[in-house]
């Protein structure tokens, strides 16, 4: 997974008509938070639509902290289900009725979290015009800069909030090219972007990972070498539904967040019938009327990837580099990190990225190659890279991995995550086991 941060101000002038959650079906716990849903849409012209979940922190005053966009990967795959619902949401459906269970690592401890079904056709995210379903990565950042800008003309209290961009897995691609976006958008009401997290992919990988596909299996999952098969038999319908598995294509960059809590081997972490459940739960008409979604009545069902969706491979072989180097050189910095049991984007590579990256822009080790914690525990590794700036030393590039994460970091090492999660809005580093 991919972490990409950005602070940034925007200034706009318009009244609020967002839709308000008043409880999610099969909600068991009260919470003090507020919750809101619904549909913000890119393009009138076409009647194209993005769906959001959009969750305010746990605290008293949530404008007192910032606000975190987030985008899963794929191409095209939902934010809703990964993000929300299976990472690092408030809730998960605990059992097929679809009782819902409290996440006590849930980011909203720390930030306003808005989660984002990009692009159209992924989810409940769609439009009027059959031509809007063929997409690439240039329409994407476009069309996600005009929701944001939307966005907060229907949050207008949120104007002065500093603004997260975080991404997954593909996300690699959307944030770094959203960010050049917002990097270049004309208001000179917005203040500087603070970024964190990205990863890349390359060909020469993509032909490492045929060979690595074809050896280890289509009983074992390369996103997760550690995760057991789903044994039951409610998930059968969800199964039918799912994605088939694509080989040859690394979609992109890997970082995230994810906690394995208190034990130094994660072992068999992770609810291999979670994703049937959310599957089953998101299909629920009851579920959809209470997140507003599904307004227009889509001729097909919500599922976790693809949709109606095709996405132009050629953008598959982009090379961001240049892109994330240019944002490192305007102030911005950066976070990479890898679970370690993730077999699709390997730590090696994106260690190699963060090295090539450093050593081309002249950045200094603040760190050596070393353990952090979490929980008096090791987590996993980093390094961090910087310069001066002003007479102080400034980190640009932090490179992590955790220990016992597979490549959906949140889904397997919730503790882990939520640490790395809550260093990254800070801007603090991640702490070694002598601290």
């Amino acid at each position: 997974m991919a972490f990409l941060v950005f602070a940034l101000t925007f200034f706009f002038h318009s009244k609020c008509s967002a839709e308000v959650i008043t409880a999610l079906p099969g909600q068991t716990t009260n919470v003090s938070f507020k919750q809101y849903s619904g549909y913000i849409i890119t393009d009138p012209r076409h009647g194209r639509a993005l769906f959001y979940y959009f969750v305010e922190t746990e605290t008293a005053d949530p404008l007192s902290r910032p606000l975190t966009f987030l985008l899963n990967g794929g191409p095209g795959c939902s934010s809703l289900s990964f993000g929300a619902f299976m990472e690092h949401g408030p809730f998960q459906p605990g059992d097929i009725n679809g009782t819902l269970v409290k996440n006590e690592y849930s980011w909203n401890l720390e930030s306003n979290m808005l989660y984002v079904e990009s692009p159209i056709g992924v989810g409940f995210s769609y439009s009027n015009r059959s031509s809007d379903y063929l997409w690439n990565d240039t329409q994407t950042a476009e069309d996600n800069l005009r929701f944001i800008i939307n966005w907060l003309e229907e949050f207008p209290n949120y104007k002065d909030s500093q603004l997260f961009l975080t991404g997954e897995s593909y996300a690699g691609h959307y944030i770094p090219q959203l960010a050049a976006l917002l990097v270049d958008y004309k208001n000179p009401n917005i203040k500087p972007i603070k970024l964190k997290a990205i990863a890349h992919m390359s060909q020469g990988c993509n032909d490492v990972f045929n060979r690595v596909s074809e050896e280890i299996s289509q009983d074992v999952a390369t996103d997760d070498l550690l995760l057991p098969q789903c044994l039951s038999s409610s998930t059968s319908a969800a199964e039918q539904f799912k994605p088939k598995r694509k080989h040859g294509k690394i979609y992109a960059a890997h970082a995230a967040v994810y906690t394995d809590v208190q034990v130094p081997r994660r072992g068999t972490s992770g609810d291999p019938c979670l994703t049937g459940r959310i599957f089953t739960y998101l299909n629920r008409p009851d579920v959809q009327k209470a997140i507003h979604a599904n307004t227009t009545h889509l001729p097909f069902h919500w599922d976790f990837c693809k949709g109606r969706l095709i996405y132009q491979e050629d953008n598959l072989d982009k090379d961001l580099m240049p892109l994330v180097s240019d944002l490192i050189k305007a102030g911005i910095p950066i976070m990479l990190y890898s679970g370690d049991q993730d077999s699709k984007i390997p730590l090696t590579q994106t260690r190699i990225i963060a090295n090539n990256l450093a050593k081309d822009l002249s950045l200094v080790p603040f760190t050596k190659y070393g353990t952090w914690c979490d929980k008096q525990q090791v987590a996993g590794w980093s390094q961090s890279f910087g310069g001066l700036e002003d007479g102080k030393n400034v980190t640009y590039l932090t490179y992590a991995t955790v220990r016992g994460a597979a490549h959906e970091v949140p889904f397997t090492s919730t503790s882990q995550a939520f640490a790395l999660f809550r260093s990254f809005l800070s801007g603090a580093t991640l702490p070694r086991p002598n601290q």
